[in-house]
């Protein structure tokens, strides 16, 4: 398999120390979460991977489009309406953060669905779409649902190609922190793989699981403000802090090379967990 093959590849991980601190405002008059609701360390936003794609748009000015690719909780299920899903909101955030350029997101969020179902889907979905930037959610049903780990694997790793051969930019979000997901008993290895995964093909990948347990141990979010009553779906509160922080992470990555300056830290990477 060629993921496995690639796998001792070195990985580097960028060296940045800001803090991150946000401010936005939620539509309709919503309660506005402080900036502590949201925040976190900045580690979890770091990645020495690019977006060249969005930097060049930037840089230009020129329209940018993505595709938020994932199963439910790219669709939004446990949202008040579809304008309190992440990808609406982190469409919000990044119309402030880039007001230069015209940003389009597409929902491809389709509840239940594991990797190998979307790659059913990617060539309409994705490719023909032909988005900058591609941000995949996926792992949470093929853990919840006993899937094929190998199968996993060779599925992203097959959907990370193909979008880089249609010029498509990359970003994997991992799994919700939440007590269905808590509860699969070998939820670290899905964990573990999407790291990988994103390290041996350079793309980053936004650590949700590490972020939504961030918020609850921190005491910023309580359990029940976080997820809802079905023990694994976000709620508006979590899904506007889930979006905003998607896109101060895309925005952040795509900042231009020269702005970049702290030292990389060069570490191994590990075979993935079974």
């Amino acid at each position: 398999m060629k993921l496995i093959s690639r796998v001792r590849r070195s990985l580097s991980v960028a060296a940045l120390t800001a803090a991150t601190c946000l401010t936005a405002t939620l539509a309709y008059g919503e309660a506005l979460p402080s900036a502590q609701t949201c925040a976190v360390p900045a580690s979890l936003l770091r990645s020495s991977y690019s977006l060249p794609h969005i930097t060049a748009k930037l840089r230009t000015g020129e329209a940018i489009k993505i595709v938020a690719l994932g199963s439910s909780s790219t669709e939004g299920m446990g949202a008040s309406s579809t304008t309190a899903n992440y990808p609406s909101r982190m469409l919000d955030e990044l119309r402030v953060l880039w007001p230069k350029n015209k940003v389009t997101v597409l929902n491809k969020g389709i509840s239940g669905e594991q990797a190998h179902q979307m790659m059913a889907r990617f060539e309409r979905d994705v490719i023909e779409e032909k988005p900058d930037l591609l941000i995949w959610q996926t792992g949470t049903n093929s853990a919840l649902q006993r899937g094929d780990l190998e199968r996993f694997i060779a599925d992203v790793d097959q959907g990370i190609d193909r979008a880089r051969d249609a010029g498509i930019d990359v970003m994997l979000m991992t799994p919700q922190y939440s007590p269905k997901f808590e509860a699969v008993f070998n939820k670290q290895a899905y964990l573990h793989n999407l790291s990988t995964i994103g390290g041996v093909n350079r793309v980053p990948v936004f650590r949700r699981y590490e972020v939504m347990k961030h918020w609850q141990k921190s005491g910023q979010m309580s359990a029940a403000a976080m997820i809802n009553a079905d023990g694994l779906h976000l709620t508006d509160q979590s899904y506007y802090c889930l979006g905003v922080l998607t896109a101060r992470m895309v925005a952040g990555i795509a900042l231009p090379p020269a702005e970049q300056t702290s030292p990389a830290l060069t570490v191994s990477a590990r075979r993935p967990l079974r």
